[in-house]
């Protein structure tokens, strides 16, 4: 009785063994399951969208493919794309559509060049060419027409009428920098910018006799925007710390880091501009409007 008993416990804890290691690998394949959606989720989202590849990233921008992102760029070769541009003829954010294209050597050894060309949805003979290289799972945006600093003048010809030219040609020349991969002396020009803005302002608020310019000269930039509030954008006024990202771009931040930053802040003084043309429209109403009520009063005399 006593071996029978032994065997049988020892053939327990066989059973019980066993069943402890199949459950221990179901957790390890479920881990490694788990581990493996998480690593393709995360290469998935760092994967650049057709919309950033072809219109926000500048030329010569790369992204490495790993093992988990060969589908995406297979579709983004390969299937219909559609992204949203400027174009040039109509003067007009449109819709541009790339037809699906084979392309059977995507995946050779040595290499493979291919364009995107997309037509606008309003004429089809306005189009947008993107081209690409891809090697040694590198993927490289080596050309584009219209090229960014064309859309980019195009969208910020609106600033016209509320910039000196100096000015003018100063955001110009920052966004051309910034598409060619120049980060630091694209932040240089664009702070040049921010802070005649800030002159503009200050130049008004001095016409009134409390004005303390001595007071002003002496205080930080972000202490003279609020100062200026009465004479700023609310925007402006609001986001009164862009100006020390700005200058922590020109002393501390390398090339990479001010060119990641650049979308930021010329998104944030385009704001500060778009309220002034917006304000400038408002104004040129008015005057109209007030021409206009004169003329009437005018001929009913």
């Amino acid at each position: 009785m006593s071996e029978n008993a032994n065997s049988g416990e020892l053939a327990q804890e066989s059973r019980t063994n066993d069943k402890k290691f199949r459950q221990m690998l179901r957790e390890i394949r479920k881990r490694g399951k788990l581990a493996r959606n998480l690593a393709m989720q995360k290469a998935y989202e760092e994967f650049p969208t057709v919309q950033d590849f072809c219109v926000s990233l500048p030329v010569y921008s790369r992204h490495e493919v790993n093992h988990f992102q060969k589908n995406l760029l297979t579709l983004f070769a390969t299937r219909e794309q559609k992204i949203e541009l400027l174009c040039l003829e109509c003067q007009q954010p449109r819709v541009f559509i790339s037809p699906q294209q084979e392309l059977e050597n995507l995946w050779r050894f040595r290499g493979c060049f291919f364009t995107r060309i997309f037509h606008c949805t309003l004429d089809r003979s306005h189009v947008a060419y993107f081209c690409f290289w891809f090697d040694e799972g590198v993927l490289i945006k080596v050309g584009q027409w219209p090229s960014i600093a064309d859309l980019a003048e195009n969208e910020l010809h609106s600033y016209r009428k509320v910039l000196a030219e100096e000015d003018y040609r100063e955001l110009a020349r920052a966004v051309g920098l910034a598409t060619h991969g120049v980060g630091i002396g694209s932040f240089v020009y664009l702070r040049r910018v921010f802070e005649r803005l800030i002159d503009q302002a200050r130049l008004q608020a001095s016409k009134k006799p409390a004005w303390d310019d001595r007071a002003f000269q002496q205080s930080r930039m972000e202490d003279k925007i609020a100062l200026l509030s009465n004479h700023l954008p609310p925007f402006m006024v609001e986001q009164r710390k862009l100006y020390s990202i700005l200058s922590k771009g020109i002393h501390l931040l390398s090339e990479k880091e001010c060119l990641e930053a650049f979308p930021v802040v010329r998104a944030g003084i385009e704001l500060i501009l778009d309220e002034k043309v917006l304000a400038k429209r408002r104004q040129e109403k008015m005057d109209e409007a007030r021409k206009r009520i004169s003329e009437l009063q005018q001929k009913q005399r």
